[in-house]
Formats: structure tokens, sequence, C-alpha cells
């Protein structure tokens, strides 16, 4: 992450990869700070990702899961509770 933008082997993504890498990056940070431990959602910035389980998954969560996958072939641990 550099300058709150995500890069996969060198490649910057975009808007099409994921809809919101502001949001993704500082859900990133958070996690990347507490690996290991479960987050509560209070812990997040407010914003609607935060406030609707259903916009985080979908928005956030499994298209970070999937692209990650696709790109590198390894599956990303991470859990939307």
């Amino acid at each position: 992450m550099l300058s709150n933008k995500i890069y996969i082997n060198g490649r910057k993504l975009t808007s099409e990869d994921l809809h919101s890498q502001t949001a993704t990056v500082d859900i990133l940070k958070i996690l990347i700070e507490n690996i290991g431990k479960d987050i509560p959602n209070k812990e997040f910035s407010v914003s609607s990702y935060s406030k609707n389980k259903n916009d985080m998954l979908g928005k956030i969560v499994l298209p970070l899961i999937e692209l990650i996958e696709k790109e590198t072939g390894k599956k990303l641990p991470l859990i939307c509770k």
C-alpha cells in the first residue's frame, strides 16, 4: 500500500478491481496491526462499509479475497463475522 493505493505484483489496482481502495486500505491497516485478533466493528472508521455487513462483504472483503487469489494463487484468511 503506497499513498492509499494498493498494488499487487507491481500493478496498481483500479476501481474495477476494488470498489473503494481508500476504505480497503483503512480496513487493511487495522487488520495488519491486529493479525490473528477479532476486530469489533467499532474499531473501523464510520462508513457505510462499517455500518453494514453486506456492504463490507460485497464491496470490500469478497472482492479483495477473490482478487488476491486470482493474482497470487493464495487465499487471504479473512473472515467477516
